[in-house]
């Protein structure tokens, strides 16, 4: 089922209870699936999917970075260029280089590298 709205959005409603609304732009679409998981696409092409069972949030931006924020507070972000960078609820961030490099960087200052 289909409904558009006064304001331009469209609503399409499917059998398994998921239903997608795009925005009057055309170029906003949310999608909300049967499962509780939702999508949406900004008019940039940003990408953010919330997968409701695991509280996480995955969005992935125009230029390829990826960031995903956990529901215990971790958060990591996927570079491009394969590099990672990971912030831990505590604070402490650990940087994962595509060389096999590794680099902690704890919350009292601490700094640890690991060489390949």
């Amino acid at each position: 089922v289909e409904k558009v709205l006064k304001n331009g959005c469209h609503l399409i409603f499917f059998p398994n209870g998921t239903w997608k609304k795009v925005g009057s732009d055309g170029k906003t679409v949310t999608i909300t699936f049967f499962n509780g998981d939702v999508k949406q696409v900004m008019p940039d092409q940003t990408v953010i999917y919330y997968y409701a069972d695991a509280k996480t949030t995955h969005t992935t931006y125009s230029d390829g970075l990826e960031v995903l924020q956990f529901s215990n507070g971790q958060i990591e972000k996927h570079y491009p260029d394969g590099k990672k960078e990971i912030t831990f609820p505590d604070q402490t961030i650990k940087n994962l280089f595509t060389d096999g490099q590794e680099e902690s960087i704890f919350p009292d200052g601490t700094i640890v590298r690991v060489q390949r």
